[in-house]
């Protein structure tokens, strides 16, 4: 039967469908309207033929199979052209159509980033266990985060893929069963739970390269680059679980989204309908593309990037890299509070967040410890925002994807310093408001595309990556995440902490982790020894910031 005659039946199928509550659904887009039935995001197989379907009334209809086990081949999906069937038995009066297995699929516009590529991002979530039998545990826990692996490869099976760059695109491609999970038993090694708490779960105790599967900058540009990889290490009284995701393929609100949805595949419990089709949204014409192509596909975009790094301050030494290091800040509820009603007590009209009011807020210390050094007041300064546009874009929260876009504010480093709180917070508000990110975001996404065609003339390679100009900060936020109420059940609970583990220094980066249930929020900096000495000391910082490490 051809698919658009099938499409016909399954659309005369809707009104009953309706009422179906299928269970561990499975969503797939179908358009009725193809001369082949077109599913782009099956997974699975049944271990048997029986299977149960339900289309919603919606004018794009999708398809939901109640199946038990991934396969590497494809499968045969039969369809009743008489009647349907809620439970798993086989159906009668079929036609016969087939769906073919996940093959590959191509990363939107803005996970076409050259600079992206083989790039991780890691979030780790610190939880407080029982101290059990210490033989039982690993096995526990093992057998615990395998079977939601499970279920979340089954229902999303493009976090067992890879990506790779082929065809002059990025593109992620089948890899395992399902993402590797690492399970270490630490637990002679490392300190106590006990310990990491008194201390402040500081960088100094959260070594990648002892709690992560991979680190987040790569070692080579050869290298296998999946999508997803886990690893939990045991500590006495507790575990250490480092998500790590590919940054081509999702940013910080993707990753936390998978995060989400396998806490919710351990505890056993159905995915929603926007679930499933936000997890699995085609990913190639999420972020429509630029109409000004030959401004937007500049082949000077390799040049102007080497270009970028190359502004220094007046004492700084081409010949040496200062020794950098990462450390924690914890600014408390009452202290953010506090802070914006400095800020909002300073200002006549407008509108600032707590965020807006942070990040001026650091930007502010960061150029106060590096004038302290230097004469060079004069030297322009920028801050980098990394702003989630989904909403801009009409793209949907539960989207996995990367839609992140960088927004830039600039002055002179004195002026950075001189500027009373609330209205450096005010000029970052509005540098927000003025933005027209779907512009923008088409722009760079039409970049990308066009520099992602040009990787092998260009001999770019994911290992030739820039650094942060020495007066420049850039800042991601990642306090809308509601990491802390991430239930994962069985020994696990929710999270006591979230933090990013340390990683190889990068001078001016700073992340704002998620809030945690209290307000409080942990503050990432990296800077160089002695201006980072400098912000531990600056009294006025000290106010606010209390030093982790």
């Amino acid at each position: 039967m051809c698919g658009e005659n099938l499409g016909r039946k399954l659309a005369g199928f809707v009104s009953e469908m309706d009422k179906i509550d299928g269970k561990h659904r499975i969503s797939s887009e179908f358009r009725p309207v193809y001369t082949q039935l077109t599913i782009t995001h099956y997974l699975y197989r049944t271990v048997n033929p029986s299977i149960s379907i339900a289309i919603p009334s919606k004018p794009q209809y999708f398809l939901y199979i109640t199946t038990d086990k991934i396969a590497d081949t494809s499968l045969t999906l039969l369809l009743s052209t008489s009647s349907i069937s809620t439970n798993t038995t086989t159906v009668v009066n079929m036609a016969s159509a087939t769906i073919p297995a996940f093959r590959e699929e191509q990363l939107d516009a803005q996970g076409q980033n050259i600079r992206l590529s083989r790039l991780y991002t890691q979030l780790c979530l610190c939880f407080s266990t029982p101290e059990t039998d210490p033989h039982s545990i690993i096995s526990d826990v093992t057998h615990y985060l395998d079977t939601g692996l499970t279920r979340l490869t089954t229902h999303f099976p493009w976090v067992a893929g890879r990506v790779v760059h082929e065809d002059s695109v990025f593109k992620i491609k089948p890899f395992n069963n399902s993402p590797s999970l690492s399970v270490k038993d630490l637990r002679s090694q490392l300190p106590s739970f006990r310990d990491y708490r008194a201390a402040g779960f500081p960088f100094s105790m959260l070594d990648e390269k002892v709690i992560a599967s991979r680190n987040t900058l790569p070692e080579r540009s050869d290298e296998p680059a999946p999508v997803l990889l886990l690893q939990a290490t045991l500590i006495r009284g507790g575990v250490l679980l480092v998500v790590t995701g590919q940054h081509n393929c999702m940013d910080i609100r993707g990753q936390a989204q998978i995060i989400h949805l396998w806490a919710k595949a351990c505890r056993g419990e159905r995915y929603t309908e926007d679930e499933l089709q936000g997890g699995n949204l085609p990913r190639w014409d999420v972020i429509p593309l630029s109409e000004d192509d030959d401004k937007s596909k500049d082949k000077s975009t390799f040049s102007r990037n080497a270009e970028s790094t190359k502004k220094t301050t007046p004492d700084e030494d081409s010949n040496e890299k200062p020794q950098s290091t990462w450390a924690y800040f914890i600014f408390s509820a009452l202290s953010l509070a506090s802070l914006k009603a400095i800020a909002v007590e300073s200002i006549e009209s407008g509108y600032v967040s707590t965020d807006d009011v942070l990040s001026a807020v650091i930007w502010q210390s960061i150029t106060r410890t590096r004038l302290a050094r230097s004469d060079s007041g004069t030297v322009p300064s920028t801050l980098d925002r990394q702003v989630d546009v989904r909403r801009h874009l009409g793209v949907p929260n539960t989207y996995t994807g990367n839609v992140v876009h960088k927004v830039s504010t600039t002055m002179t480093m004195q002026r950075v310093c001189e500027m009373p709180l609330g209205h450096l917070a005010v000029h970052l508000r509005t540098r927000l408001q003025s933005t027209d990110f779907a512009c923008e975001v088409r722009r760079a996404a039409t970049v990308a595309l066009a520099n992602a065609t040009q990787l092998s003339s260009h001999g770019t390679t994911a290992t030739n990556r820039s650094t942060l100009p020495p007066t420049d900060v850039r800042i991601s936020s990642w306090v809308k995440e509601d990491c802390y109420h991430l239930d994962f059940g069985g020994v696990f609970g929710r999270p006591e902490a979230v933090r990013r583990p340390s990683f190889e220094a990068w001078e001016g980066l700073v992340y704002f982790l998620p809030k945690k249930e209290d307000g409080e929020v942990a503050v990432a900096i990296c800077l160089r020894d002695g201006d980072l000495q400098r912000l531990r000391g600056d009294e006025r910082f000290g106010v606010w910031g209390e030093w982790v490490g």
